[in-house]
């Protein structure tokens, strides 16, 4: 019974430390959108990514270099002053990051789609509405 009650609590461990490494990630990744750090945020980007922003008709594939310049373009093109995150939900190897970009009179709610790899999560879609 003591084994069974040590299997238990080192798969309930590990389980809990691999849900707060995916929480890190993104947390960091929330930090660079909400400071703007877009040098940064070139880390994060898949080699191509989807992205469909406001200003675009449909969504395109870019590569990563082009997609952060896109979104380095948006913020400041509409002046985006902060970032605010009201989700983060993991579903296996899957990350759906959610929140609200903060510009003077304008709202913008933005969906960043995050794949796990062996070295951690890269952005393979984004899409500002």
């Amino acid at each position: 019974m003591t084994q069974l009650r040590q299997i238990l609590l080192i798969v309930i461990f590990a389980m809990a430390s691999l849900g707060l490494k995916a929480q890190n990630e993104t947390e960091v990744l929330v930090q660079n959108l909400q400071t703007a750090n877009f040098n940064n945020l070139l880390s994060y980007w898949d080699t191509q990514v989807e992205v469909n922003l406001p200003d675009m008709v449909g969504q395109k594939s870019y590569t990563s270099k082009e997609a952060n310049g896109l979104l380095q373009s948006f913020f400041s093109k509409k002046n985006i002053l902060g970032f605010e995150k009201t989700a983060a939900r993991k579903v296996g190897s899957t990350v759906y990051l959610t929140g609200r970009l903060l510009s003077g009179t304008t709202k913008f709610n933005i969906t960043l789609l995050l794949q796990e790899n062996k070295n951690g999560f890269t952005i393979v879609s984004v899409r500002v509405s």
